[in-house]
């Protein structure tokens, strides 16, 4: 981390005028990156945003950002945090710091201020509400909080005495937890090199083969208890569920002990199942530990276990109450299993991010290597986008099911395999085989030439041998089914998903030879 300070807040909370008496008091250049971008364009923000939109704005305030000399006071345009990017290098510029204050006076300062703000619209108040619940989980994420409803002097006096935690959030959202058991929010939080949520009561269900690769990552939970599972789709039976319960119950966990569940998508979802089940629901934590986890299988509060012949048939809705995602933790593993994550990134990206789907084609690959910001913002992008679909269907009635684009075929080739085809080659090829049915009903003609491009880059194979009759029958058993009729998601463009249940077997048939070895 550098030496620099990040001011960041919503419109009219001080970050110019805090930003020029500490640059001055500090001996340090200022840098406002709304200034540096008019200087740059010879246009203000608000002219660009309304000729252009707000998106070539965002671009000409990434190129500011990427400039900014090491150890200036940073005087942040609001809007900037929104990209996962620029909050990367921001916070690795500097210690970053939220002014607050409460919207009333935020308003009131906006009254006579002569600078145009269009992303507030007609009603400041109400512009101002809007941009602090979308910003909320980036401001929260900063090292330090200021009440800036203060004058502007003594905020300064503040600051010069504050020291920022070692540890780096960069993103912490409270999103809602609809379940009658429990807390009304789940505190999501991602970064790198995060402090753990450490507890003596709790009971911790790790993969083994953490214990190995993150030594000390044990010790920094602090649970009573630990339990070392080895991890993998074969660990998600009803055997080792059952393992689980009866260790915790001879351990004596008791109802408010927290189950921490430590490790990739099946530790997650076995561990989660287990404490929704016992003593009839316990508090759960994740600590997604793989690419894939921290993406996609940690959020959402979906658990579960396999049966033979249909992958997640035991389940339940039981979200956790707090998920602790950290990059950091992905430097540890190979490539193919790092894949896995990169298969849900594109999953989302076609569900509902274009912005997404742009940094996997210009950065993916490398994020795959030593890449660790594109990395982070491909999680990151990918994990708010399920959130966002999580949040206004949680029991997947409707929109949820979206989240299933390439998992229908995807799961049939896994229990084809008997598992040994890993998750995310699984899903890319499942992705693959529906991109060919959509093209044939009217998707967008570049997208799946585009779609296997992008996985050809990211090292997907685009081919896979099975046996046809198996992973028929293994669609047969699908639990998305209902009534009979097996449900599909298509990719029509980027960002427009379809479901539909009149699949034709020529068409089934057509997506198998597609992807067929």
């Amino acid at each position: 981390m550098g030496d620099g300070i990040v001011l960041v807040g919503l419109p009219g909370s001080g970050k110019s005028e805090v930003g020029r008496l500490l640059a001055q008091r500090l001996g340090r250049p200022l840098v406002d990156t709304d200034e540096v971008v008019e200087r740059r364009t010879g246009r203000s923000p608000a002219t660009i945003i309304q000729e252009d939109g707000e998106a070539a704005f965002r671009t000409a305030e990434r190129v500011a950002i990427r400039a900014i000399q090491p150890g200036a006071v940073v005087a942040t345009g609001g809007g900037a945090l929104n990209d996962p990017l620029n909050r990367w290098d921001l916070w690795a510029h500097g210690t970053a710091v939220w002014l607050d204050a409460p919207a009333d006076a935020l308003a009131r300062r906006l009254v006579t201020d002569k600078v145009r703000r269009p992303l507030l619209g007609h009603d400041p108040a109400a512009g101002l509400a809007r941009l602090g619940d979308e910003r909320a989980p980036f401001y929260r994420a900063s090292d330090l909080r200021a009440d800036a409803d203060r004058p502007a002097s003594v905020v300064v006096d503040e600051l010069t005495r504050l020291r920022p935690p070692a540890k780096r959030r960069l993103f912490d959202a409270l999103v809602p937890r609809p379940h009658p058991i429990g807390p009304p929010h789940t505190q999501v939080v991602f970064g790198v090199d995060l402090e753990l949520p450490a507890d003596d009561r709790s009971s911790l269900i790790i993969d083994a083969r953490l214990t190995r690769l993150q030594p000390g990552l044990v010790g920094a939970l602090g649970a009573g208890r630990c339990l070392a599972i080895t991890g993998g789709e074969r660990a998600k039976r009803m055997r080792t569920l059952e393992r689980v319960l009866e260790w915790l119950s001879t351990s004596r966990a008791e109802r408010d002990d927290a189950i921490v569940g430590a490790g990739g998508g099946t530790v997650g979802d076995l561990a989660g199942l287990a404490a929704g089940l016992y003593a009839r629901g316990v508090p759960y934590v994740a600590v997604p530990t793989t690419w894939l986890a921290q993406a996609d299988a940690a959020l959402g509060g979906k658990v579960g276990v396999d049966l033979t012949a249909a992958k997640n048939a035991v389940g339940a809705f039981w979200p956790p109450w707090s998920v602790h995602a950290d990059v950091g933790m992905l430097r540890t593993l190979p490539r193919r299993r790092l894949r896995d994550g990169l298969a849900e990134a594109v999953k989302a990206a076609l569900i509902g991010d274009a912005d997404l789907w742009s940094l996997l084609e210009q950065r993916g690959r490398a994020a795959l290597g030593r890449d660790e910001a594109a990395r982070y913002a491909i999680t990151e992008r990918a994990a708010r986008v399920k959130l966002a679909i999580v949040e206004r269907d949680p029991f997947e009635q409707g929109e949820r099911r979206r989240l299933n684009l390439g998992h229908t075929l995807g799961h049939a080739l896994e229990i084809e395999s008997r598992y040994r085809l890993p998750h995310g080659a699984a899903v890319a090829l499942g992705l693959r085989a529906v991109a060919g049915i959509a093209t044939q009903r009217g998707a967008d003609p570049d997208l799946e030439e585009r779609l296997d491009a992008l996985l050809a880059d990211l090292g997907f194979a685009l081919r896979h041998s099975f046996d046809g009759a198996t992973v028929r029958a293994a669609l047969a058993s699908d639990k998305k089914r209902l009534r009979g009729r097996q449900r599909w998601l298509l990719p029509m463009a980027i960002g427009q998903v379809v479901e539909v249940d009149d699949m034709t077997e020529a068409e089934v048939t057509a997506a198998l030879e597609r992807i067929g070895g």
